[in-house]
């Protein structure tokens, strides 16, 4: 029913009161109940006061009354709808149902978001500190030292002694030119040709010290480490290209985690500290990270690498570990999380008009963290937006259709930021 339409029922009806014609029906009082609420609405239209169109349940807002009284689906009072109310992309709320309801504002401030993550990670190996072990020459095992894959081991550690018979000619030439006191040239070319053939600095030092050939020699561990790789037995014959062990460093360890992509500002932003199931009293931090380039398409992930020092050994390959993500974004306008209305390709929220009214407003957002959120624009600071009651408003203004009329009005978002 339109306004105009009311209106002029109720101007009808006031007249037709004055005139007497409801007195033979004063046995029904719902005619007279309507009757009496015309007259209030012609009342109010001379006096210059807010016209009132009906009066609903906030909420059934389908259903409307001719009177006020009290509401036949829940306990409250029915609340009046003013013909104000519908125009424009704003709607007025009474002020006394607005408190009885509460509906309650809150002012944009400015501020800082602070970010608190936890993240799952596991720890790995160090593969900055990996060392394949070879014995660079062709010959057999003649000791095998009791080792196995899993084995902890020291830098210099003996793995096992290998026999090379190739290197006895050469050195036999060697210390003959030596001894013959040949040109210093060609005994430096002889001795060349033996480091190149992969005999150790510390065999040709052994060579020169004793004047006897070395053929046996001790393959070490480059690096403190843990055997990942073992493949020597007593007897056997070795090439050169032929790898023995492979050992991998703990010290510093690696905690890998995938971070998502929207935490990604959080990172660098201070300290990174790690919690390990295995020791709860115990936190590590560590300063040294790095995000690697590729993002996983499918997780939409971004992996995170942390070196942290395992001087101690408590931390160990396999261990699961969590990481916590801490720091502050730079200064902007906050308002709280739950205020905010998503649409999905677009967030708005309810502002409180100037003259008491309210009106959705389209805001771009920057961040959110806990329960507040960062806004780019479409607010100013000191604007008061809607913090609980939306369910009023909604009703009040059927907040869909409102907001479809705000994104034909009001185009990209306005106001401070």
């Amino acid at each position: 029913m339109s306004v105009k339409r009311i209106f002029g029922l109720a101007v009808l009806a006031g007249a037709a009161f004055a005139a007497g014609y409801f007195l033979p029906r004063a046995g029904k009082p719902e005619a007279d109940g309507r009757a009496l609420a015309g007259a209030e609405r012609a009342s109010a239209e001379e006096t210059g006061e807010r016209k009132v169109l009906y009066w609903y349940d906030p909420m059934y807002p389908a259903t409307h009354f001719d009177k006020p009284g009290k509401s036949p689906f829940m306990d409250m009072q029915l609340i009046p709808r003013y013909a104000e109310a519908g125009e424009g992309a704003g709607i007025r709320i009474d002020p006394a149902q607005t408190e009885n309801l509460a509906v309650s504002t809150v002012r944009v401030e400015r501020g800082r978001l602070s970010f608190n993550k936890e993240i799952p990670a596991n720890i790995e190996f160090n593969d900055y500190r990996l060392a394949k072990v070879q014995p660079r020459a062709e010959g057999f095992v003649e000791k095998h030292y009791f080792l196995a894959v899993g084995d902890v081991v020291r830098a210099g550690q003996e793995l096992a002694d290998i026999t090379v018979p190739g290197w006895a000619s050469d050195q036999s030439e060697y210390l003959l030119l030596k001894s013959q006191k040949a040109d210093v040239r060609i005994i430096q070319g002889v001795r060349e040709r033996l480091r190149l053939s992969g005999m150790p600095e510390e065999m040709l030092k052994a060579v020169d010290a004793d004047g006897t050939v070395q053929t046996r020699m001790s393959l070490l561990s480059p690096i403190d480490g843990v055997i990942t790789s073992f493949d020597v037995y007593p007897g056997m014959n070795v090439g050169k290209d032929m790898t023995i062990a492979t050992i991998q460093g703990t010290n510093p360890i690696w905690i890998m985690a995938d971070v998502p992509e929207r935490y990604l500002p959080m990172v660098g932003r201070g300290r990174i500290r790690i919690s390990v199931p295995a020791y709860p009293g115990r936190v590590f931090y560590a300063d040294s990270f790095t995000l690697l380039p590729r993002a996983d398409m499918e997780t939409r992930t971004v992996p995170l690498r942390i070196s942290l020092d395992n001087s101690e050994g408590l931390l160990r390959p396999g261990m699961t570990a969590a990481i916590r993500l801490r720091g502050s974004d730079e200064e902007s306008l906050l308002i709280p999380t739950f205020a905010v209305i998503d649409l999905g390709d677009e967030q708005r929220v309810i502002v409180r008009t100037e003259d008491g009214g309210f009106a959705p407003r389209r805001i771009r957002i920057r961040g959110e963290s806990g329960d507040m959120t960062a806004v780019e624009s479409g607010l100013g600071e000191g604007e008061e937006i809607v913090m609980r009651g939306l369910f009023l408003v909604d009703s009040e203004a059927n907040l869909r259709g409102a907001l479809d009329r705000m994104r034909r009005d009001d185009g990209p978002a306005a106001g401070g930021g």
